[in-house]
């Protein structure tokens, strides 16, 4: 029996190709790089964020009390920014008002520069298409820019006026702690992330797949991005030797990590989409015996192996 036969009888089988598909299309696009990338952009959108949560929660209730719960639900929904979001809050403090103004100025510049970095990694993925120009994607990010704005605020009201009817009605249990441990159970979360994970497969992309080839690889990712959120909860408090010694650097890496890690996933998700959508590539033919299964490997450098 021939072992390079038998191996490549078992690399043709349907469901091997399909697996080694995904990964070469994750492979050519280096999407272990663009991860990296997409993490540094997201943690310092995440940044400007949170000032804006913060100093709107702060600024709409009128309450001090309120950036602390608002602090509180953001530490529970992305453990791996607790001390990002203490320094926030730090910040905050000093002044509500400057804080709103500085988180819609970094708001409007960083996530409008991650969504390009996004874009881009998309395009990089799905690489059988033409990418948006750059008009067409500045443009698109400011329209995410804007809808993050408008959820924010609708979410900071939301819990300012539930905060009030707790206040006004005196429940037994506060309408505005009901919601929050709702929102942020585990169903809900994963729930939410599978949506936000579907729709980012069907937009980004330079043309849009199926339903049909969304569905399946978003579930699996927003259950794996929700996942790997819990680990570094249960790490982080572990780490809090660490991040004694480091301080804010041990923080940042731990966030970048778990950026890192999601941003993988993501990505890996969009190289299965592609595969679902399209097929797996058929092999091209190649004359080069160095192409073929159990061949001698090429000279490593010009002009060797011949002597």
């Amino acid at each position: 029996m021939d072992p390079t036969a038998i191996l490549q009888r078992v690399l043709d089988e349907p469901r091997v190709a399909r697996v080694r598909a995904v990964l070469d299309t994750y492979g050519h696009a280096a999407g272990g790089l663009l991860a990296n990338g997409l993490a540094f952009s997201a943690l310092f959108a995440a940044i400007p964020t949170v000032l804006l949560i913060l100093g709107l929660a702060g600024w709409i209730a009128n309450d001090p009390g309120a950036r602390e719960r608002f602090s509180e639900a953001i530490i529970a929904a992305f453990p791996p920014l607790e001390q990002l979001v203490e320094s926030a809050l730090d910040a905050v403090s000093q002044g509500a008002a400057v804080a709103s103004i500085l988180g819609v100025i970094g708001l409007v510049w960083t996530v409008s520069q991650l969504y390009g970095a996004l874009d881009v990694a998309f395009a990089r993925i799905f690489a059988d298409v033409p990418e948006r120009d750059i008009i067409r994607r500045t443009l698109r990010g400011f329209l995410v820019v804007g809808l993050m704005v408008v959820i924010i605020v609708v979410l900071v009201v939301a819990g300012a006026l539930a905060t009030a009817f707790d206040s006004a009605t005196e429940l037994q249990i506060p309408l505005a702690g009901a919601i929050a441990s709702v929102g942020l159970s585990i169903p809900v979360m994963i729930a939410f992330a599978i949506v936000s994970v579907a729709l980012v497969y069907r937009t980004l992309p330079p043309r849009a797949p199926a339903w049909s080839s969304v569905l399946v690889p978003a579930v699996l990712v927003g259950a794996a991005i929700i996942v790997l959120t819990q680990v570094f909860a249960f790490l982080v408090p572990r780490l809090v030797g660490v991040a004694a010694l480091a301080g804010s650097l041990a923080a940042a890496f731990i966030a970048l990590a778990w950026l890192s890690f999601s941003f993988q996933a993501l990505l890996y998700g969009a190289a299965w989409v592609r595969i679902r959508d399209e097929g797996v590539p058929a092999p091209v033919a190649s004359t080069d015996e160095s192409a073929v299964l159990g061949a001698p490997a090429p000279p490593a450098e010009p002009g060797g192996g011949g002597e």
